[in-house]
């Protein structure tokens, strides 16, 4: 049991990025949908079950080290190929997602202007990738559950202390930009995207487990357990949609209500996820055409961040809108590729006796 909710647990900090932390996502994929939003979250804790059981049994059963082993044995070459462009245009995509999405923590909390915050975050970002990447990682790993737990607090206490009338979070909630036109279609593309950017991370968490029973379970659990957490999330922006509509960072706007400090200690929490998250995508993105501390990998890092800052002025906002959607959308293939590769693993004794080897039935 112990083992089962070190699993589940870790599945639901490495999952639950910044993205879900800013209220953003939870806005435009559930939210903006009024109540049934509601069974669109619902129906995504279901499923973040289904696949998170999926992702880490795959890992277990090919004892993973490298995702990309794991999609080539998945799906074969070709497409194995094409997965590898795919993941190219995430880590880019969802980089700039997050230096967007850094600038209005400093608008929003204290009227600063939004690019500060954005060439700040890249500048720090671009450091860290060129120096010491794997420290600051680890600092972040060990203080993002508290990170995580900050978060939880304000969506609840928001939720179960808000008194507007249903009725009316409804049709301010339906006024608000959703990034697909029906609330199922909506729940699977959220569903894609968090499959498809955290495969890889899911499929290295399977391999390093000795059993394989208690990995399913595990990841199973943090799944639900990832979805009951956009659940809440969703219930507590609804319920205060008619405070934090206009705000490019809901949340954030929630925990100011409760109080300005925590809202100081919100927006300090939520700078360190993006940056987290931001840093990971970067570092993954450079060292994908240059080996790490490199010439080649400094240039390119520098000139990745540039382009990235560039665009990211575009808006947060609107940069979810339009990067989530397409991330979600390219996701459908490799979750069909999961489904069915889900079916054609196999395991059968090898000739050493008390060992087995692994193979993909044809």
């Amino acid at each position: 049991m112990k083992n089962i909710l070190k699993i589940s647990s870790a599945f639901t900090g490495a999952v639950l990025g910044a993205g879900f932390a800013s209220g953003q996502e939870i806005m435009q994929y559930f939210t903006s949908f009024g109540q049934v939003g509601i069974l669109g979250a619902i129906a995504v804790s279901i499923l973040f079950g289904i696949t998170g059981m999926l992702l880490v049994s795959i890992g277990y059963k090919l004892k993973a080290i490298s995702h990309m082993e794991v999609i080539r044995q998945l799906s074969g070459r070709y497409l194995g190929m094409g997965y590898d462009i795919v993941i190219i245009f995430v880590l880019f995509g969802i980089g700039l997602v997050m230096l967007a999405g850094s600038g209005p923590i400093f608008s929003q909390q204290w009227n600063i202007p939004t690019y500060v915050g954005t060439i700040l975050m890249s500048v720090l970002v671009l450091i860290t990738i060129m120096t010491g990447v794997k420290k600051v990682i680890q600092v972040l790993a060990i203080v993002t559950p508290v990170f995580l737990l900050v978060i939880i607090f304000v969506n609840i206490y928001s939720l179960i202390t808000s008194n507007n009338s249903t009725a009316e979070m409804e049709a301010i909630a339906l006024q608000q930009s959703s990034v697909t036109k029906h609330w199922f279609s909506a729940a699977f593309n959220y569903l894609s995207v968090v499959t498809l950017t955290n495969a890889a991370m899911l499929f290295i968490m399977g391999g390093s487990e000795t059993n394989g029973k208690q990995a399913a379970i595990g990841g199973f659990l943090g799944g639900v357990l990832c979805g009951v957490l956009v659940l809440i999330s969703n219930l507590a922006i609804f319920q205060n949609i008619d405070s934090v509509a206009s705000l490019p960072m809901p949340t954030l706007g929630l925990a100011t209500q409760i109080s300005p400090l925590l809202g100081v200690v919100f927006s300090v929490a939520l700078f360190g996820m993006i940056f987290s998250t931001a840093v990971s995508m970067f570092f993954s993105f450079s060292s994908r055409f240059f080996e790490p501390k490199t010439k080649g990998f400094n240039v390119f890092s520098v000139i990745a961040l540039i382009v990235a800052s560039s665009l990211s002025m575009y808006g947060f906002s609107e940069l979810i809108s339009i990067v989530f959607p397409i991330v979600g959308y390219l996701g459908y293939i490799f979750m069909v590729i999961l489904i069915v590769g889900a079916f054609r693993i196999k395991s059968k004794p090898k000739k050493v006796p008390g060992k087995t080897e692994l193979k993909i039935a044809k």
